[in-house]
This record gives structure tokens, C-alpha cells and sequence, in this order.
């Protein structure tokens, strides 16, 4: 879905350069918003429903809300990450 040529910050935002696309902003921004708050505020709904359809709109808003139900049971779980995948951790500053 996104369409981003260079490789993203796990420190970074919306805006970075390597985001081009309105569209793809705008998911990252909604992913943002709910992960932050577990709600879109009127500016970016204003934002989405010029850009997307509804079905659109609901299958982002599920997509959120399902990678945290995932997360959630998972890390509650322990389950062990995949042998040789990357963590956000290891290429945060410090």
C-alpha cells in the first residue's frame, strides 16, 4: 500500500521526505492519531474522506485496531519475535 522509495525512520513522521504520496501520509497519520489517542480528530477526518472512500476508511481503522489486538495477545503471550527480524529498538538513537 505504501509506495515509499527510501527507507523509513521508526523515529520519524508523516512528513518525512521519503513519504511523497498524500495517500501514504495520510495512512501514517491515521495509524499516529490511533495509536496515540484511539481517535482521528475532525482535521484529519476532513483529510481522509477527501482522499479515500469509506469502505477505504473502515479497512484502515480495522488494520489499526487489528495490529494491536495482534500485539497485544502476542507480547501477552511471550511469543518469541522471528530469528533475524528487525526491531525498531536497534535503530532508535542512543
Amino acid at each position: 500500500m505504501l509506495r515509499s522509495r527510501s527507507p523509513p525512520s521508526p523515529h520519524g513522521g508523516a512528513h518525512d521526505p521519503c513519504w511523497t504520496d498524500e495517500r501514504d501520509r495520510l495512512l501514517i497519520r491515521t495509524a499516529d492519531a490511533l495509536h496515540d489517542s484511539s481517535t482521528i480528530d475532525d482535521d484529519l477526518h476532513g483529510d481522509l474522506v477527501a482522499e479515500f472512500a469509506d469502505h477505504e476508511l473502515l479497512d484502515m481503522y480495522m488494520l489499526c485496531g487489528w495490529y494491536h489486538a495482534i500485539s497485544f495477545a502476542a507480547n501477552a503471550a511471550g511469543v518469541a519475535l522471528e530469528p533475524g527480524a528487525a526491531k525498531f529498538a536497534d535503530h532508535l538513537p542512543g
